[in-house]
């Protein structure tokens, strides 16, 4: 009976995965793991189209963007003011004209400049920037 029951013991250990090798050989996580930054992008869906150019016929761009924020209580009040940095968005990429949107050099300085539309913008709701990076995941531009 005492047998038995050993054996009906190291086979629940063993198949919880207690005494498994592969448990024993895994790196604590490291001690100051909640100081680390947990990266988090912030996804603006659906994508932005947005007529742009104050003079002759309509320009059009479409874009989509993510925000890179660094906590996640950044993540969590970005988000919630979602509609109001859409809007903020909206409004600045439909000032731009044709020679920002076409060239390389020109999207680089939009990126820039849109970061810090969306700072501003968090700075005045919450009274802090709150957001690390803007990144273009797609740009197409009809002239």
């Amino acid at each position: 009976m005492f047998r038995a029951m050993m054996i009906m013991l190291l086979a629940t250990l063993a198949s919880t995965g207690i005494l498994s090798p592969i448990a024993y050989a895994e790196d604590p996580p490291p001690e100051d793991a909640a100081a680390l930054p947990a990266t988090q992008y912030i996804y603006f869906e659906p994508a932005f189209v947005v007529n742009f150019g104050s003079t002759g016929r309509m320009r059009y761009i479409r874009t989509e963007l993510a925000l890179k924020v660094t906590s996640t209580t950044a993540a969590g009040k970005v988000s919630q003011h979602k509609p109001y940095i859409r809007h903020t968005l909206v409004m600045f990429l439909s000032k731009q004209e044709p020679e920002t949107m076409n060239s390389t050099q020109g999207r680089e300085n939009l990126r820039r400049e849109a970061l810090e539309e969306v700072r501003r913008t968090m700075n005045k709701l919450e009274g802090s920037p709150m957001v690390d990076d803007l990144y273009f995941n797609t740009f197409v531009v009809q002239n």
